[in-house]
């Protein structure tokens, strides 16, 4: 995943985006999408889905809170006897200044995802400012690692979420791909495109060089008379460079008949 950049983002921001989707994807989510409206007054910064292993799950602590709810007879696959076996939604907001976060009016009470992360650099978040039900991936000053992922309260479980919400969700992360490599593709097809008719275009101007270049040696049509820099203006070489000097004294003496 590489996010594309957004001039009204900082360069931290990206950072910090980037480093929170890298994190998503090594624990398992995939796809990982950048800008995913998951609700018409919500654009989720990092969005994703998961199916966890039971070693991913472990990466969050989520099969802790399984075992002690199913007790050591049944814990096997304690995620999936549990919660079920997904897909589990993931969406994370980006706060980079203690002002961007203290300015959301978003209701941090409001889980529009199994699990929620909020990413933020190092000082700007204490963990007990962290909102409750969420995770915090706390990276590095420049927002280039993580340096620590926190738990607050709720956080050894999934929120419940009805599945309406869940497809909707999932169908946004998918959209946001499709957008993404659709328009990645047609990058790609418009410089192949390019590179083709700029060759296309050297081919022709030669061919039309040659062309008027014999006609004027052979005193044939409308360039037998003129003199050969006008051949050149004409094919587009208007002021050829010193280093074409010779060539053009040799055509010229071919025309002369001194070859």
């Amino acid at each position: 995943m590489s996010e594309s950049l957004d001039k009204n983002k900082t360069a931290l921001t990206h950072r910090v985006t980037a480093t929170a989707a890298a994190y998503l994807d090594g624990l398992g989510c995939k796809p990982v999408e950048t800008e995913v409206p998951i609700r018409s007054d919500w654009i989720a910064d990092v969005a994703s889905y998961w199916y966890p292993t039971v070693t991913e799950a472990k990466r969050i602590d989520l099969d802790k809170r399984a075992k002690e709810m199913l007790g050591d007879s049944l814990c096997d696959y304690p995620i999936d006897r549990n919660y079920g076996a997904g897909p589990y939604t993931v969406l994370v907001e980006v706060k980079t200044t203690p002002a961007d976060f203290k300015q959301d009016t978003k209701d941090w009470t409001e889980y529009l995802a199994h699990f929620c992360f909020i990413a933020y650099p190092t000082g700007v978040l204490s963990t007990d400012e962290i909102p409750k039900g969420w995770y915090g991936i706390q990276t590095s000053k420049n927002g280039t690692s993580v340096s620590r992922v926190h738990h607050s309260f709720h956080c050894y479980y999934p929120h419940p979420q009805f599945i309406g919400p869940i497809v909707d969700f999932i169908a946004a992360v998918g959209i946001r791909r499709d957008h993404r490599t659709r328009n990645a593709a047609m990058r790609d097809w418009l410089k192949s495109y390019r590179a083709t008719d700029a060759e296309n275009r050297k081919q022709y101007s030669a061919a039309r060089l040659l062309d008027c270049l014999a006609n004027w040696l052979r005193n044939k049509d409308l360039e037998a008379d003129r003199d050969i820099r006008h051949v050149l203006a004409t094919c587009g070489i208007k002021n050829p460079p010193k280093y074409c000097q010779p060539a053009i004294e040799f055509f010229e003496s071919l025309k002369r008949g001194e070859r």
